[in-house]
């Protein structure tokens, strides 16, 4: 699906992000991991190319900066001779708690890593992409179209992933780069379990939220993504597929869960 493609993964080291990175892997991309931390980019990397990737890198990123996104995509370029794909994954869900009580800090942390560092990343790729064409696909949320209480900046930043989406996409199109976003809902990644703070019973509720009756897996968001790198998605630019069980459907409410309780 992915054959002769040079797929670059930023935010690589767990998750969503390190499931696609294997899944490109076993769909025959060359696959770059870019997380903060090296040692563990360069272990998903190892993973991908178990997995099936001809060839693989990992590499630190730092997508809070722009000169550390911009060595990181150019580095990867340079080394496979060309940039086919791109995922933007690096995200943080932040400290939880009502707005009034968000210090300047808490806002700059998740805006710094979830809003510009999804504009650093993608201006990057889109110039190393150029007229030879592409696709991108950002790690958005059900948090891109609803409010979420105590996680207002968490949905702003993830508001802003969505507007740079649709805009990158309008802009790129006829230059052959699609853009697309998945928006996944309650998904048993790392965040999730520190967000909800390893409560089995808080699992369990967000499970009902669902109506699908269960949280959603990395691997799950995974093939989406693959999908939307593909040419199987060839005609689809500018959207948004909701990675969520059906939580979007009914906006996170499911009268058969309350009742159930």
């Amino acid at each position: 699906m992915l054959r002769d493609r040079v797929i670059i993964v930023v935010g690589g080291s767990t998750g969503i992000g390190r499931a696609t990175a294997i899944a490109c892997g076993q769909a025959g991309a060359t696959v770059v991991v870019g997380a903060r931390d090296r040692a563990k980019a360069e272990e998903v990397a190892g993973e991908a190319a178990r997995a099936g990737a001809p060839r693989t890198l990992g590499l630190p990123v730092d997508v809070r900066t722009s000169e550390a996104v911009d060595a990181f995509v150019s580095a990867a370029a340079d080394t496979f001779g060309r940039l086919d794909g791109a995922v933007n994954n690096a995200g943080i869900e932040g400290r939880m708690a009502p707005m009034h009580d968000l210090t300047d800090a808490d806002y700059a942390d998740i805006m710094d890593v979830n809003a510009r560092g999804i504009f650093f990343a993608m201006r990057a790729e889109i110039a190393a992409m150029g007229a030879d064409g592409g696709a991108i696909v950002n790690v958005g949320s059900v948090g891109s179209f609803t409010g979420l209480v105590g996680q207002s900046v968490y949905a702003a930043s993830k508001h802003a992933v969505w507007a740079l989406t649709r805009s990158a996409a309008v802009e790129n199109a006829g230059r052959g780069i699609r853009v697309n976003m998945i928006a996944p809902a309650g998904t048993e990644t790392p965040m999730l379990h520190r967000v909800l703070q390893g409560n089995e019973e808080a699992m369990r509720g967000a499970a009902k939220m669902h109506p699908i009756g269960r949280l959603g897996t990395p691997e799950e968001s995974a093939a989406a993504i693959v999908w939307l790198l593909s040419d199987a998605a060839s005609f689809v630019c500018g959207q948004s597929i909701g990675v969520d069980g059906g939580y979007s459907a009914t906006l996170g409410f499911n009268p058969q869960a309350a009742l159930a309780d």
